[in-house]
């Protein structure tokens, strides 16, 4: 089933879904996407090769002003805003519509929504379970279930941990936070068996701000949940932060992560 054109449908006090004129499948493959600044991108939206992505017409995305609109980048747009706890003033190009892209691709009769939830500079504690709107957590959880009305959440991408290397404790601390986080999520989906990516952090970034990185790196790579699945981000073209991904770093990093999206 298909919606053809403008329609509004509440969803809540004082608040109503767009559903835009072009086509648009009624049941999508729903993709929550968390973290920090990598998630949102910090490549240059201006650097984009022409036609990407292939298959637009496909590829959906749940705004920040919770209303759905044809993916485009920055898929992190701050543009009518509506919960400001995961504003960013300059999001940029992520990995996630270049995986969308290459899922799509790889499925020609699947349509997908990016859900995007990130926040830059966001710690692990940031992310433990608050239903509270003004949480990170509440207010993804709470735009997932909005989203739902579209199609059916089929993972939850994860790309977060730098700035819990700050502190020593703080980062011998984050595999038991994403722990809990994932635990809690899944409760409250109503998927015990929802498949968590997680990227890792690159390892060996000398900021003296953030000395601990390495621990959040190991914390990452031992931890174990079921229908879990880890993605090194090594390897790729970063900025001379040594910490962001390039444009072109994350157009190839997310064919990776959508080969490891489970199938339709």
């Amino acid at each position: 089933m298909f919606a053809t054109h403008l329609k509004w449908l509440p969803i809540g006090i004082g608040l109503s879904l767009a559903v835009p004129a072009q086509a648009m499948d009624s049941s999508l493959y729903l993709i929550a996407l968390a973290g920090q600044s990598n998630m949102i991108g910090a490549g240059d939206v201006r650097l984009l090769p022409v036609g990407f992505p292939m298959n637009g017409p496909r590829i959906w995305n749940f705004t920040n002003a919770d209303i759905w609109e044809p993916a485009r980048e920055p898929i992190d747009s701050k543009d009518g805003q509506v919960d400001a706890v995961s504003l960013d003033r300059h999001p940029g190009v992520g990995p996630a519509l270049a995986m969308a892209d290459a899922f799509t691709a790889k499925y020609p009769k699947v349509s997908v929504g990016l859900i995007p939830c990130g926040k830059s500079g966001s710690s692990i504690e940031k992310w433990q379970p608050d239903m509270s709107r003004s949480s990170l957590y509440g207010s993804c959880l709470y735009r997932q279930k909005q989203a739902a009305q579209q199609g059916k959440l089929r993972a939850l991408v994860f790309w977060q941990g730098g700035q819990d290397g700050k502190d020593k404790k703080t980062a011998k601390q984050w595999g038991k936070k994403f722990k809990t986080m994932v635990a809690a999520w899944r409760a409250d989906i109503g998927n015990p068996k929802l498949p968590v990516i997680l990227l890792v952090l690159k390892p060996g970034t000398p900021l003296q701000k953030y000395p601990y990185r390495d621990v959040v790196r190991q914390q990452q790579l031992s931890v174990q949940l079921p229908y879990l699945t880890k993605i090194e981000t090594i390897g790729y073209d970063y900025n001379s932060d040594d910490i962001h991904l390039t444009t072109a770093g994350q157009l190839a990093l997310g064919p990776v992560i959508a080969s490891a999206l489970p199938a339709p």
